[in-house]
């Protein structure tokens, strides 16, 4: 009995320091670059994939530049790394589905739990999350390259959509919008990119009331600028 004991005793000790070891490797693998990294260096790689997406409106257009696996360049290494532009756009707001850890820096989480599975505004950084402005960016483009970190027995799921919104006399219009994201399989080391695809209107309209209720001083339209 004492030798099942120690046996049962032994396996959990191996498989603790295994488990330990993998994700203390795949931390490290997985660091982040935030200091030296830059989107010009991002985007400036062989792989950069380049698209151009119809929004809502007739004639305006959605150009999309897109790596799948960032390089050394990156704020994220190996995470993907997106550019949204549009003329037509003034203000990007981007909300994000995740069941990874909870990150509320620059993340304003009342879409969603503060647990496991939610959702919240990515609104860029933390100064704009305590003036409770809901935008990611304000200008004609939208870029962004997440990292994310979950346990390694975690799939790991995060879906972002951006949404591209033009201000005109004080109240914001949709233009057009896309989800895009990354997956994380469990004792993998590399996510896999979620490429970007159009939504249709009902992803906005499924949010716009929400957003209103959360941030009063904003004016959000549930039409497109052109109705």
């Amino acid at each position: 009995m004492k030798r099942y004991i120690l046996s049962a005793i032994g396996i959990v000790v191996v498989f603790t320091v295994l488990y330990g070891s993998f994700d203390f490797y795949r931390s490290s693998y997985l660091s982040t670059n935030i200091e030296n990294g830059s989107y010009e260096k991002c985007f400036n790689d062989s792989n950069l994939k380049s698209f151009n997406y119809r929004s809502w409106g007739e004639g305006d257009l959605l150009a999309v530049r897109f790596v799948d696996s960032g390089n050394k360049g990156c704020f994220a290494p190996k995470f993907p790394s997106i550019e949204v532009t549009s003329p037509q756009v003034t203000h990007w707001i981007h909300i994000v589905s995740t069941n990874g850890n909870v990150q509320l820096s620059g993340k304003h989480s009342s879409f969603g739990s503060n647990g496991r599975g939610w959702q919240f505004v990515d609104v860029g950084s933390q100064s704009q999350r305590d003036s409770s402005i809901p935008f990611y960016s304000v200008n004609t483009a939208f870029r962004d390259n997440p990292a994310w970190s979950v346990a390694p027995h975690v799939t790991l799921d995060w879906v972002g959509t951006v949404f591209g919104l033009s201000e005109q006399d004080g109240v914001l219009y949709s233009v057009g919008g896309l989800s895009w994201g990354f997956t994380l399989q469990q004792w993998t080391l590399e996510p896999k990119a979620i490429p970007p695809q159009v939504v249709d209107k009902e992803a906005w309209l499924a949010v716009v009331d929400d957003l209103a209720k959360e941030y009063p001083n904003y004016k959000f339209s549930r039409h497109s600028t052109r109705t």
